[in-house]
């Protein structure tokens, strides 16, 4: 129980590091800072919203209520990192292999675990106020557009 909680805790504390844009390779491309910060800063999530926009041809209403919803939703995802990121730097102070590491790596890895499944409750909350925003016939665009998202992320893991 202990080795999978303390692997757990390695690969939040890599995923982490990568997501600041240094170290994360795709290809022979390198993230840069400029995009990095589009994504703490929430500028990816405005451009996907002006996809669906386009894709879904929203009203004004419509794209401002799912703009509302997404920005909602990654701020508290925002804080969730901000939070784990200070648990990692605690966990970075103590010697590893001691009992106090392994204490304060499961604790890291439940919180993650908590966090993971309230970002997934949050995630189909969102999902569910999207769909009440749109008609019967772009809520079934939407689906297909959100199916192909899913794939697509998938190939990448």
């Amino acid at each position: 129980m202990i080795v999978p909680t303390t692997v757990l805790v390695g690969l939040v504390g890599i995923s982490m590091a990568m997501a600041d844009g240094k170290g994360c390779h795709h290809g022979d491309t390198q993230h840069t800072d400029q995009k990095s910060y589009a994504y703490k800063d929430g500028k990816q999530g405005h451009k996907m919203v002006r996809r669906i926009a386009k894709s879904l041809d929203l009203t004004e209403a419509q794209e401002g209520a799912i703009k509302h919803l997404m920005k909602s939703q990654h701020q508290g995802a925002l804080g969730d990192q901000r939070a784990m990121g200070a648990q990692l730097l605690e966990l970075r102070q103590l010697e590893s292999g001691t009992d106090a590491y392994i204490a304060k790596a499961t604790a890291i890895g439940t919180l993650h675990g908590q966090n993971m499944v309230q970002r997934l409750i949050e995630r189909a909350n969102v999902e569910a106020q999207i769909v009440d925003v749109l008609t019967p016939e772009q809520a079934e665009q939407y689906q297909v557009m959100r199916d192909e998202m899913a794939d697509k992320r998938a190939e990448h893991m």
